[in-house]
């Protein structure tokens, strides 16, 4: 009896323990290059790894156990993990990793967290790129106890309150909130980035009498999650990110009864570092000291030293050995780094400057981030960039806002960096192949340097992205940059290359004008709430008008249901983009699939079409997992069907092998799932 009774005890204590959950990974590009070099949580902000920030923030709420999901560079977050004593007996929790190497966003970390068992009971989701000063605690309790009354929250979701264009809310995360004002329910959560106008549902003024809608918040991306999240995010495919998961929540609540709820802050900070934009704004709050405790002279681990910084006036920190000529001037918001020297007749402002940098004579830093061991020449003058760490800028060196000196790079002397350069030690990859996923590999000179563009001893490449990578870059503290006549006229020469490209691989011309008839019919229904039935007959007489083969059309139907989502949501999406697009068309066409998807010759079709046309856009086709998840729940699809296209790669006039398979690649996932549930199933009958 006395040993069942501690065992009970046993599992009680187990269940009171506070669990976190750090996605350590952005899954994206936004500070490339240089996430080819270190993951964005140990990116330094104010000197210090923003992981640190986010790890101090969840010991303050009271976690006991946090896991840090691990991707890209993973080694490097487990070593400084260890190095920093996280991991060690003597940390204020416990701090383990989980590393997977092929997970392509934070649905699939949450959904090998669920394979995994490791979450036992209500946990806190934050990123790994999170500054907070948020007290968790009666959030965590708030929550618990709600959940006591009724199972139905899932997941209570923190918001700041922040003006629009506040500088700490990023354009990518506009949020409208429309919630229930008595009991904080979400009922309607929509992003509006770039958005002049919103269209709000119907039903939501004709079901409640007291709404809250709210266009002043900033989402902390902070949720406090029962344990159920992760397996919900198991069980459907197509949530992707947080915001995938909070929509699917809302749209089938009606039949699944699960509810999130907001909790609202306004005196508290929090903001993640999601972007060049948000890495200036955030490190400006630091240095005013809008985050205390979070700031520069506060003691935060053991691992620091007492007093590493000291507070001057004007917002001046100051390290330890620090040598600064008397006629250099630190004007306000300036940390400087231990062990850094500093020449004379130099100026220094907004900017923070690491450990054990070199500053000549006669320079000037405005807006400035100098990583560590960073050492810049006499004469130079640097606006509003980012200089990793190792990086040397010989004499008479002008770098223009916006620029990113990878780490080690080396530029001048005497040259100008117009504003938007990107340099790297790693050579520029194909497109969408630079991204936070991979770890780099050993860097190979397949080209030459460019002395004329970095200077005589300059070593690095010169990074010049595509348009969506160039913008991003653009809009880094605000800045636009103007196109050049002859970049207009290189993109046309692309935009004919392409066209020509296209005719070479195009259809018949009664195949391609069927098609457009078909897209034009589809876009139509879409837009007037026109009824498969009616579409039907559409299609079917424009196929005998032009004596297309049930082949074709099948192919074409799937295509042209596919390319809608993309005229909705721009040709230039990114996959959760086009996946938020998509997922509004694919139960209205449902009833199409299926008028035209009904054997197994016609479900070869239609995944010969998903092939072409995710082998065509590569860069949506982490989107495949989804689609080929609702065909198969809405018995279009057969696993019989989709194993033997997997399995057997047929030659294509339109897709490239390597691009076939790259789609087999992303479909991966779900053939997995596919096959285990096949065995569970052999299983049971057996």
């Amino acid at each position: 009896m006395a040993g069942r009774g501690r065992k009970k005890a046993d599992i009680m204590e187990q269940e009171d323990v506070l669990q976190a959950v750090i996605i350590a990974d952005s899954f994206d590009i936004r500070f490339a290059p240089i996430t080819k070099d270190i993951p964005r949580a140990l990116m330094p902000v104010a000197n210090r790894p923003l992981l640190e920030y986010t790890l101090h923030f969840l010991v303050a709420a009271g976690i006991q156990e946090i896991f840090v999901f691990c991707c890209a560079h993973a080694n490097k977050i487990i070593k400084y993990l260890n190095d920093t004593g996280w991991t060690s007996d003597k940390a204020p929790c416990q701090v383990t990793t989980q590393v997977s190497e092929d997970s392509l966003s934070p649905g699939d970390a949450l959904r090998l967290i669920y394979d995994r068992s490791l979450i036992r009971t209500d946990f806190v989701l934050v990123m790994g790129d999170l500054v907070s000063t948020i007290n968790l605690q009666p959030i965590i309790q708030q929550h618990k106890q709600r959940r006591l009354k009724d199972k139905v929250t899932v997941m209570t979701m923190l918001f700041r309150e922040a003006a629009p264009r506040h500088h700490t809310r990023s354009s990518d995360d506009d949020v409208v909130l429309v919630t229930e004002r008595d009991t904080n329910r979400v009922l309607h959560y929509q992003m509006v980035e770039g958005q002049s106008k919103l269209d709000l549902p119907l039903d939501l003024f004709s079901d409640q009498s007291d709404l809250d809608i709210r266009y002043n918040l900033l989402d902390c991306h902070v949720s406090v999650c029962s344990p159920q999240v992760p397996q919900l995010f198991a069980d459907n495919f197509d949530y992707q990110t947080r915001n995938d998961f909070v929509r699917g929540i809302l749209v089938h609540e009606e039949i699944m009864g699960n509810q999130v709820q907001a909790h609202v802050v306004t005196d508290e900070y929090a903001a993640r570092v999601s972007s060049p934009p948000m890495y200036d704004a955030v490190s400006k709050d630091i240095l005013q000291r809008w985050t205390y405790p979070l700031v520069p002279d506060n003691r935060l681990s053991s691992q620091e030293q007492e007093g590493f910084y000291t507070l001057r006036r004007h917002h001046v920190y100051r390290g330890r050995d620090v040598f600064l000529d008397h006629d250099s001037v630190l004007e306000e918001n300036v940390v400087i780094g231990p062990g850094t020297r500093i020449g004379s007749h130099t100026t220094i402002s907004n900017s923070v400057i690491g450990q054990n940098c070199v500053i000549g004579d006669n320079v000037c830093l405005k807006g400035v981030y100098l990583w560590d061991n960073v050492t810049v020449g006499s004469g130079c003058s640097l606006t509003q960039c980012i200089v990793c760490s190792g990086v040397t800028i010989a004499d008479r060196v002008v770098v223009e806002p916006s620029c990113v000196l990878a780490s080690n790079v080396v530029v001048g002397p005497d040259v100008h960096l117009p504003a938007g350069t990107r340099v790297s030690l790693h050579p520029m990859q194909t497109p969408g192949a630079e991204d936070d996923f991979q770890e780099p590999t050993e860097t190979v000179q397949h080209q030459t340097y460019q002395p004329d563009r970095i200077g005589a001893e300059g070593k690095g490449y010169i990074w010049e992205g595509d348009d969506d990578q160039d913008s991003l870059v653009a809009a880094m503290w605000g800045l636009r940059l103007e196109q050049e006549d002859s970049s207009s006229e290189e993109s046309e020469e692309s935009s004919e290359e392409e066209d020509n490209l296209d005719e070479e691989n195009s259809p018949p011309d009664d195949i391609r004008i069927f098609y457009t008839e078909v897209l034009d019919s589809m876009q139509r229904a879409i837009e007037e709430n026109i009824n498969a039935d009616n579409l039907i007959l559409e299609i079917n007489s424009s196929k005998y008008a032009y004596n297309i083969s049930m082949q074709e059309l099948n192919v074409c139907v799937v295509r042209c249901v596919l390319e809608s989502a993309h005229l909705r949501a721009s040709l230039m999406a990114t996959a959760s983009e086009y996946l938020a697009a998509l997922k509004p068309l694919l139960q209205p066409m449902k009833g199409l699939l299926k008028n035209y998807i009904r054997n197994s010759e016609s479900q070869q079709d239609c995944l010969m079409a998903l092939e072409e046309y995710f082998g065509t856009h590569l860069n949506i086709s982490a989107v495949l997992v989804s689609v080929l998840n609702f065909l198969y729940n809405e018995d279009i699809l057969e696993e019989d069907s989709i194993l033997k296209w997997y399995r057997h790669t047929a030659p294509s006039s339109t897709v490239p092998h390597k691009a076939q398979q790259q789609v087999r690649t992303a479909a991966t996932k779900f053939i997995q799932w596919l096959q285990e549930a096949e065995e569970e199933s052999e299983e049971d009958y057996d």
